[in-house]
């Protein structure tokens, strides 16, 4: 009796053991009794989440990461997009309806060197459906503190190698300032008077400028101007219907007055082109007659010809002259010859 007693509580230890086992497993791996559905989000950089991380929406513990696939830049039938990491959400039934189409999926650090998780930002589009289980999302990816790490480092080296090669004429630059911020005190100090004068005068216009708008926005009826724009709207109306009802008829008008002009233009064109042709004969002949007296004119200037003689020497002019004179005082010399 007492080795039967012994073995029952040995069993009750055991059971016992076997029941904490199974607590610990259940609470260590973080299982819920809860029913829930997946979501997959989409990163080009993950981060460091790892399986069983926390998925929390809008601070609240509702779900875990049940798997981070690496897919390598491929291209995805599903989305025909290209992704790298591939990150699968389990998510409790209760959060579904806060998860909308324009939720954002950020991949956050529990404090500053805590473990990584998920968080969802739920969004506002409640118009439209929330996601539907198995919907493949593109979350917004971490950022890359390494990075800026190493890009700050390049810079302060950059700076620090600048500032060892260049370190005369940087301080030829600060002494430069320094002077010239030395001037501009002394500018100030010496015109404190005159300066202090533009700040009243600033600040007087200001205050009349207040007074002047607050005047007028007392003087303003809104009465008067709801009647203004209504008179506007309803002229604005009138003049529509009028370019409505007289568009069409003087359309016509112009379109026939058109016709006539251009029916009239070709008969004057064609006039005129006429007027034209004669006119440039008329000129040819008019410059041929002008080339010709004036070749006339040019033979007798040079003494061509009896006229050009005439004209041009004066033995003949005064022989012809004398010739008649004497037939004036001997007029039978015409009729007979000595």
């Amino acid at each position: 009796m007492h080795e039967s007693g012994v073995e029952y509580k040995v069993g009750l230890l055991m059971v016992g053991a076997m029941i904490l086992f199974a607590a610990f497993i259940f609470v260590l791996g973080k299982c819920s009794l809860s029913s829930g559905y997946t979501l997959y989000a989409d990163y080009d950089y993950s981060g460091n989440v790892q399986p069983g991380a926390p998925v929390k929406v809008s601070g609240i513990t509702v779900g875990r990461v049940e798997d981070v696939v690496f897919k390598g830049g491929k291209i995805d039938p599903a989305t025909g997009r290209r992704v790298h990491v591939r990150v699968e959400l389990w998510i409790e039934d209760r959060a579904r309806e806060s998860i909308r189409q324009d939720a954002e999926l950020f991949i956050n650090t529990a404090g500053v060197l805590g473990e990584q998780y998920v968080e969802i930002v739920p969004g506002n589009d409640w118009e439209a459906p929330s996601l539907a289980p198995g919907s493949i999302v593109v979350g917004v990816n971490p950022p890359r503190t390494d990075l800026v790490v190493a890009r700050l480092y390049e810079l302060l080296d950059l700076m620090t190698m600048v500032m060892r090669q260049d370190k005369d004429k940087i301080a030829l630059v600060l002494t430069n300032a320094a002077h010239a911020v030395d001037q501009v005190d002394a500018i100030l100090v010496e015109n404190r008077p005159r300066v202090g004068k533009l700040m009243d005068a600033v600040t007087r216009l200001a205050n009349e400028s207040t007074e002047v708008l607050a005047k007028v926005d007392q003087g303003l009826d809104p009465r008067v101007l709801d009647k203004t724009l209504r008179d506007t709207d309803a002229l604005i109306v009138t003049a529509e219907r009028t370019l409505a009802d007289v568009g069409p008829p003087a359309s016509g008008v112009l379109k026939e007055g058109v016709r006539v002009l251009e029916l009239a233009t070709e008969n004057r064109v064609e006039r005129a082109l006429g007027a034209v042709d004669r006119a440039a004969v008329a000129a040819d002949e008019a410059g041929a007659l002008l080339r010709n007296a004036n070749g006339a004119v040019t033979d007798l200037r040079h003494g061509k010809g009896s006229v050009g003689a005439l004209f041009a020497r004066s033995e003949v002019y005064e022989d012809i002259r004398e010739m008649v004179r004497d037939l004036r005082r001997n007029p039978w010399k015409l009729i007979w010859k000595e």
